[in-house]
């Protein structure tokens, strides 16, 4: 519980306004009466609200919020989580400039970064494209900018922490899931977004480590990059379905993947391919409802950027650190009998107030 000043004012038997110019050491308070408040303080363990000096001094504090535009359904959310936190934290004069760029392809994404001058701002978050950006965020920190990362990380990098989803563990959860929906046996594919991107490593390897160990009867076909481009995805599991016929289950590492998936099962009117995908939308939630689809993986963006944005500032203002350096959003399974809370809008707001 954060001490307060009415609570050491209490203890010391003294005002808050003397408690206030005593640990902001200004006139106005005796040696005495100073030497009490700071003792009573040390005590009960108080430490300053730099939030609340950080508007005391009216200082801009600039933080820059770099993540793709699509596609955009997904992105959406992210964008709303930033929107979020600006109204939060404007009041302690946070300013968030959103640096926006095409799609999550690393090479775009180290274009963009790279036009980026770290002295405009006082932190970065970063949805970085994976082990391709690496050289583009240690730039921005040895210029003494902090970078964290969202949604998708670069581990071998100097950003402070990561917050978004346990990629690895989600991958796992996609291949129990699509093998409960199979019953243990099956051919399956799997269809990812950019294969140089840290979430497509993680997850894909996760679905296999999960195969491997727990369901040695799905039988796993060669996988295929649609590159954030859902047409092209459907085009890859149209053609795949094609050579295979007796395809029974599809993991999607990605949105746009899943999309695309949804997109080639309509098109064959094969409703017996179960699709493990990500991200809730519009299109996914129709999905869902209409049989198209097994599952959703749910990480959250909202909360990611969001959370992000909160911790970055926190990070600038108190030095404050997490224990450990992958902050993770709980991946969540939907399902058709769930859906309904997660497309309610108080949902959302419980969320990201819990």
């Amino acid at each position: 519980m954060r001490v307060t000043l009415k609570m050491i004012a209490e203890k010391a038997g003294t005002s808050i306004g003397t408690v206030d110019r005593a640990l902001n050491n200004r006139e106005g308070v005796s040696e005495e009466s100073k030497a009490r408040v700071l003792q009573v303080a040390e005590e009960m363990g108080y430490r300053p609200n730099k939030f609340a000096s950080a508007l005391s001094r009216k200082k801009i504090i600039r933080i820059g919020a770099a993540y793709p535009e699509e596609p955009a359904d997904f992105y959406r959310d992210i964008d709303r989580g930033f929107d979020k936190a600006l109204e939060e934290l404007q009041y302690y004069g946070v300013v968030v400039e959103k640096i926006r760029y095409k799609t999550q392809d690393p090479e775009i994404a180290r274009a963009r970064l790279a036009q980026v001058d770290p002295a405009d701002f006082d932190g970065l978050a970063i949805n970085s494209a994976g082990a391709v950006n690496v050289s583009e965020i240690d730039r921005f920190v040895a210029a003494g900018t902090p970078v964290v990362t969202f949604n998708t990380d670069a581990p071998d990098s100097r950003r402070l922490f990561y917050v978004g989803n346990n990629s690895r563990q989600s991958g796992l959860m996609g291949g129990e899931l699509l093998s409960l929906l199979l019953g243990g046996k099956g051919n399956v594919t799997i269809l990812g977004n950019f294969s140089r991107a840290t979430p497509f490593i993680e997850r894909f390897g996760g679905f296999c480590e999960y195969a491997q160990l727990e369901a040695p009867d799905l039988r796993i076909y060669p996988c295929s990059e649609c590159l954030s481009d859902p047409d092209l995805a459907a085009k890859s599991l149209i053609d795949l379905i094609a050579r295979v016929p007796d395809i029974n289950g599809v993991f999607c590492t990605g949105y746009s993947s899943t999309v695309g998936a949804l997109q080639a099962v309509k098109t064959l009117n094969r409703r017996d391919i179960k699709i493990v995908g990500y991200d809730l939308t519009e299109r996914t939630a129709e999905a869902l409802r209409e049989g198209w689809c097994g599952a959703l993986l749910y990480q959250d963006p909202c909360r990611q950027g969001l959370q992000a944005a909160r911790l970055l500032v926190r990070h600038i203002l108190e030095g404050w650190m997490p224990p450990r350096p992958r902050l993770h959003v709980d991946t969540r399974i939907i399902f058709k009998t769930n859906l309904d809370s997660y497309m309610d809008p108080q949902h959302e707001w419980l969320q990201s107030n819990l």
